[in-house]
């Protein structure tokens, strides 16, 4: 296939799906319950803080689905990309939520921040890159003490994918030594495949429980139209 053939030709998602059709399902399913669960809690916010919130929040589903669309693909890299930004997203909206200051340095010195005021101040420490690594510090104060392992676990997994590394490369090579150009479903790739899923799952599997929580985290009363469940 050339290039020009890889860029304006349909190709089919069929044998992925396929292989893959109970977990798509089920992820499928999962992310129309996390939709579902941001129209009941999000409406137009009063104050830019929970603007914020209510926008990184839609960034995490958003970022879920088109990583699962890319991978159904067969473009890995950018899946495991996406799927970065879909958890940076998520942490963003849990720290700006935050009802208590939080550490956001390693240092012995750091001492808790109110994570939105430092935010708007542009500190360096709550940028994008380093939002899970700041969750991850707070997990007890943040309330995430059950999501610490798989939160880092996915940490750790798509670092790999978010640099020109080793790993990256891996996933562009079949074990024959065949390149990869811009996906596509090769059948030796399926165990990559299904590792991918598998973090897309599990992350499905939190999310709609998130979602509640962050929305219910004193933001109700500042969020036009929102019902409480209860």
């Amino acid at each position: 296939m050339t290039i020009r053939d890889i860029l304006v030709t349909d190709r089919s998602v069929a044998e992925f799906c396929s292989t893959f059709d109970s977990e798509i399902t089920e992820i499928t399913n999962l992310l129309e319950q996390s939709e579902s669960c941001f129209e009941h809690y999000f409406s137009e916010p009063e104050k830019q803080k929970y603007k914020w919130v209510q926008e990184f929040t839609f960034m995490t589903i958003e970022s879920l689905v088109t990583a699962t669309r890319l991978l159904i693909e067969g473009h890995i890299n950018a899946s495991g990309n996406t799927m970065r930004i879909s958890y940076e997203s998520l942490c963003l909206a849990i720290l700006l939520s935050a009802e208590n200051n939080v550490l956001i340095s390693e240092s012995k010195k750091a001492k808790p921040v109110n994570f939105y005021k430092s935010y708007l101040q542009g500190n360096k420490n709550t940028k994008a890159h380093k939002a899970i690594g700041n969750v991850l510090l707070n997990a007890e104060t943040l309330g995430l003490i059950e999501g610490y392992e798989w939160l880092e676990q996915a940490k750790n997994f798509y670092n790999g994918y978010s640099h020109a590394s080793i790993m990256t490369m891996g996933s562009l090579m079949l074990p024959s030594g065949k390149p990869i150009i811009a996906g596509g479903f090769y059948k030796e790739k399926v165990g990559l495949y299904k590792d991918h899923l598998n973090f897309v799952l599990r992350f499905a599997k939190h999310l709609p429980k998130l979602i509640e929580v962050v929305a219910l985290r004193n933001l109700t009363s500042a969020l036009k139209g929102t019902k409480t469940v209860g």
